[in-house]
């Protein structure tokens, strides 16, 4: 079975389409290695030549959160947060971490990158920025852009974005007060363009449009979350969106980090909340090419070195909280169930990595 089996939806269900804003991402170039060594700097690696390029910028004393094309959301020494181009090094400032536009909430910072982030309901002292982890879309003209970022703590209650134009961030609640625990907290989240996708503790995906005016989002799948649940529970998970903005869960078993196993949403289960799984796997990505550090697929183009039905991965899931990087740059062909890897890599004494696309701005 493959993931061209389309779902069944009934006209009330939400439109999860692409739109204009949700571009398939184009490339100018092979895919390549973005290397973050633990001495600084950030190192290009170009496996289809197996070659290094040094220098990308210096980027001493910054965390790197995440990723689109050549753009890094970068954290820096001073707990600010900007946008920079890896090639050109052009920036764009983005506002403060407390600069959250909220009637019951205020975050401050309390020292050397301590944060304190104060409620209605709590409090949450001794915040770190190096808690913090984000989520960055650049569209291809590099004018327009989405920033996610939350601290990545148990139990944390908000994530926060703001987009270009905005002075402040916008608040996303990640637990409810009424009772639908099936919507509580964060397991894994995939920012494709101006849409969020949420995966909750309990495995329910949320998809969130983040294209209205300042200080407004909408969940497009309200009163209808969904869940993706397999029969293996012990996997370790993470979720994924096609170009078409069908979701995709991706397991790998921690006792046997060979293979990988996709699932997509079952649609011939008409109570999924019934049910101890709701997916139904899948052996091909339809000719595409899986990203996993930036959770989508890109169509596959052999002269650019992005083979069908490939997964390209740096850890074999993406952590919450925080969890260690567990580096293991490789690509897994799901035809032939076979791992591609790459010994110069293993030299390097590497604190992060992410696979990326050259943009073609």
């Amino acid at each position: 079975m493959t993931i061209s089996s389309s779902l069944k939806r009934s006209c009330s269900s939400p439109d999860l389409r692409p739109s204009s804003k949700r571009t398939i991402p184009q490339s100018s170039g092979s895919p390549g290695v973005m290397l973050f060594p633990k001495d600084g700097g950030c190192v290009l690696y170009n496996p289809k030549e197996g070659t290094f390029q040094r220098k990308l910028g210096d980027f001493s004393g910054c965390r790197f959160l995440a990723n689109s094309g050549n753009w890094l959301l970068l954290l820096d020494s001073g707990s600010n947060l900007y946008i920079v181009d890896a090639f050109s090094e052009k920036k764009m400032r983005l506002p403060s971490l407390e600069s959250i536009d909220s009637a019951d909430c205020i975050v401050k910072c309390v020292g050397d990158r301590k944060f304190i982030r104060q409620d209605s309901d709590s409090i949450f002292s001794d915040l770190s920025a190096d808690a913090a982890r984000g989520l960055l879309w650049v569209s291809e003209s590099g004018k327009e852009y989405v920033v996610v970022w939350l601290f990545d703590l148990p139990g944390h209650s908000y994530m926060s974005f703001c987009k270009n134009g905005d002075t402040h961030y916008t608040d996303i609640p990640l637990f409810h007060h009424q009772d639908l625990h099936w919507l509580d907290g964060l397991s894994e989240m995939v920012l494709w363009g101006t849409r969020l996708y949420l995966s909750t503790n309990r495995r329910y995906v949320r998809v969130l449009d983040l294209s209205g005016p300042q200080g407004f989002f909408k969940d497009i799948t309200d009163g209808i979350p969904f869940p993706m649940l397999s029969a293996d529970m012990s996997c370790d998970s993470s979720i994924a969106v096609t170009t078409s903005g069908q979701v995709l869960l991706v397991e790998s078993d921690p006792c046997n980090r060979t293979c990988f196993r996709l699932y997509k949403k079952n649609p011939d289960i008409e109570n999924p909340d019934l049910f101890g799984h709701t997916v139904t796997e899948v052996d091909s990505l339809n000719g595409e090419a899986l990203l996993l550090d930036l959770g989508y697929t890109v169509p596959a183009n052999r002269a650019l070195g992005i083979e069908p039905d490939s997964i390209y991965f740096t850890r074999h899931y993406r952590p919450c909280q925080c969890a260690s990087p567990d580096l293991d740059i490789c690509v897994f062909n799901l035809a032939t169930k076979s791992l591609d890897r790459y010994p110069d890599l293993d030299k390097m004494d590497l604190i992060d990595a992410r696979w990326f696309l050259p943009s073609g701005n």
